[in-house]
């Protein structure tokens, strides 16, 4: 008791988190294989992580190699982590009536809302109703197509798994090849999208829009209630959605697309387009694609989704941020950072920089020990290609994505562990794991002289 009234609130997702993917590990490995055996300790560890931090990365086929049981675990492990199981924790306090502490009550507003005066209760009965609603009419449209393929059983099942793994941007697929076998299928392009987009725009950002609409005001008025965060968050998706596509678009029409009609060239470019921002399933072979497509998928990959969502990535509002920094910089008023005729408070500002720095590192250093680790010693000329296929993998895992170019399951076992670190790291935030560790601040006694530094 003394221990935790010391503790940072920020590292109870940290514990609780950890928590979860040791006992799933201990689960999973436990529930045998289709074929008799047991996974090894080091997959089973890499598969509960990848499915509690909504990765997707998997060194197995688990819609082939494991069993129903298997499957559910996973299914289930899926939907604690993408909830968070602090708030699971918290809904369960409510639900038995008990009272929430004030620690808990600071770590579940600060992962979900930006604003402190949120009322808790309606955000977290809104968070269970989101989830279950978006993920319930996900189910529904997908089973409506499954239903044609599959008996009514297997139908429901594959359509609840899907729905969950996709609203959850986890990216778990029950079939071999994700979803490149319903690439033209429109029906089911279109409740994928849409519960990865719903499920990576963050719970507090729905929050505001239904509340904004239940005030019936007129559309002007509509946007103007919506707090700055909402615009940011609506704003960079919708850009980066719309110029994903046009990337994809452009850049894989003499290849993956070429042998495809304009409208599957254009959905399966969207669903590209929407799939890196965290959630992992593809209609296309990114093994196949050329490589400035994959530099842009790893750009897309690193963005993510956005904060108290259901993704990973540096978020789009830290992009937005940085983006009005930057213009800010470029007009020569740096310290007056705006946007939407709001301005932007310092700390933000600080934060979203400290987070961007933060992830580069996290990723050049996973990268460059996961080179150390698969390549070694072995010249550049005997190991051509495998940089870029290591890079995607490693960026994938911090992005919380679960895209592969197909090395996860030959990788070693100390490849596995480095994307254990990445994916636990990607999915808990820099920001998160820096607040966590950090000693509390001093204020000094005294300012030192200023000195000016050549720049350039």
């Amino acid at each position: 008791m003394r221990i935790s009234k010391h503790l940072s609130p920020s590292i109870y997702p940290i514990l609780g988190f950890l928590s979860l993917i040791l006992l799933g590990t201990v689960v999973l490995e436990a529930i045998p294989l289709r074929r008799g055996s047991h996974l090894p300790l080091i997959d089973s560890l890499f598969m509960v992580t990848s499915a509690v931090c909504v990765t997707g990365l998997s060194v197995i086929d688990i819609g082939k190699e494991f069993t129903v049981w298997g499957q559910v675990t996973i299914m289930l492990l899926i939907q604690m982590g993408g909830l968070g199981i602090m708030t699971f924790s918290t809904v369960l306090l409510l639900v038995l009536g008990r009272s929430i502490s004030f620690r808990s009550r600071f770590v579940v507003q600060d992962i979900f809302t930006h604003s402190p005066q949120a009322d808790l209760y309606v955000l977290l009965r809104r968070v269970i109703l989101f989830t279950f609603s978006f993920e319930a009419a996900g189910s529904f449209l997908l089973f409506s197509r499954f239903h044609q393929q599959f008996d009514s059983l297997k139908a429901w099942y594959y359509a609840v798994f899907h729905s969950i793994s996709a609203f959850c941007n986890a990216g778990f697929s029950l079939f071999p090849d994700s979803f490149m076998g319903y690439r033209d299928d429109a029906l089911v392009n279109l409740t994928i999208m849409a519960l990865i987009v719903f499920g990576g725009i963050g719970f507090m950002v729905m929050h505001e829009l239904v509340r904004a609409a239940e005030q019936g005001k007129s559309r002007r008025q509509y946007w103007i209630r919506l707090s700055l965060h909402t615009k940011m968050v609506l704003c960079m998706t919708a850009t980066l959605l719309v110029g994903g596509t046009i990337f994809f678009l452009v850049s894989e029409w003499s290849t993956t697309l070429k042998e495809l009609p304009f409208s599957t060239k254009l959905l399966a470019s969207f669903f590209q387009s929407v799939t890196p921002r965290t959630a992992g399933f593809n209609t296309l072979d990114y093994a196949s694609m050329i490589n400035i497509t994959l530099l842009g998928t790893v750009m897309l990959m690193f963005i993510g989704a956005s904060p108290g969502s259901t993704g990973g990535g540096i978020k789009t509002s830290t992009l937005g941020v940085l983006l009005a920094l930057s213009r800010a910089r470029l007009k020569g008023s740096a310290d007056h950072v705006h946007a939407f005729k709001r301005s932007i408070v310092p700390t933000t500002v600080n934060r979203a920089f400290g987070i961007f720095v933060i992830s580069v590192a996290i990723v050049l250093i996973g990268t460059a020990c996961m080179l150390i680790s698969q390549v070694g010693s072995i010249p550049h000329k005997e190991s051509s290609g495998q940089f870029m296929e290591l890079f995607f993998e490693t960026t994938s895992a911090f992005g919380t994505v679960g895209l592969s170019l197909g090395i996860t399951p030959g990788l070693t076992g100390w490849s596995k562990f480095i994307l254990v670190l990445m994916m636990f790291t990607g999915r808990l935030g820099p920001l998160v794991i820096a607040m966590a560790i950090q000693a509390e601040e001093s204020k000094g006694r005294f300012y030192y002289a200023q000195e000016p530094i050549m720049i350039g």
